[in-house]
């Protein structure tokens, strides 16, 4: 590296969780050289089509990968959670056939979703959760729990972590820092 180069990033991809992040708390995406690369409103497969330009354009050393709310949402339509669990398994793969390891974050919990009260999200987001860990351990992937962080005993988003029961508030972030660093320092 050349004098006053900057280090490479970890590279967060992901939708409007992901996003915020980066507005909620700017002082540890700086103090480690984090890039942020959310954007609301994404489903998945959005964030797939654009995921390999996202790493390339950032100089990436690792992704941290965080999606599925929305497709959960159903903010394009009904997605089977096989197609999601498809989505992130080739981001996965994309990310290792660019040398970069990869940290998958379990989807935050919600008991309802504002803008679509008709989906109960509680059962779609146990069982991508679980498929999430099984799969970052088959893949080598590290895997952050979020979720067990932020939950209340029925899978809800507990109230003082939350602005409208689905996304963090700056508590909520403060609450997850902690299990991210760790996930990142064992890698």
């Amino acid at each position: 590296m050349t004098a006053g180069a900057m280090p490479r990033p970890i590279v967060f991809i992901g939708d409007s969780i992901t996003e915020a992040w980066g507005y909620e708390r700017p002082a540890l995406f700086a103090e480690h050289g984090f890039v942020n690369r959310g954007v609301g409103g994404e489903t998945s497969g959005r964030i797939r089509a654009r995921f390999r330009q996202d790493l390339l354009a950032a100089g990436a050393r690792g992704v941290h990968l965080m999606c599925g709310i929305n497709d959960i949402a159903e903010n394009e339509g009904p997605v089977p959670l096989g197609e999601v669990q498809d989505n992130i398994a080739a981001m996965v793969s994309e990310a290792r056939g660019l040398g970069l390891p990869a940290w998958l974050g379990s989807v935050t919990p919600a008991a309802s979703i504002a803008w679509n009260p008709e989906i109960s999200p509680g059962p779609s987001i146990a069982v991508l959760n679980r498929w999430l860990r099984d799969f970052a351990a088959r893949s080598g992937a590290g895997f952050a729990d979020y979720h067990a962080a932020l939950a209340t005993g029925t899978g809800a988003l507990r109230p003082e972590y939350g602005t409208d029961g689905v996304h963090l508030s700056g508590a909520g972030y403060r609450a997850i820092e902690p299990v991210l660093l760790a996930v990142l320092r064992g890698a």
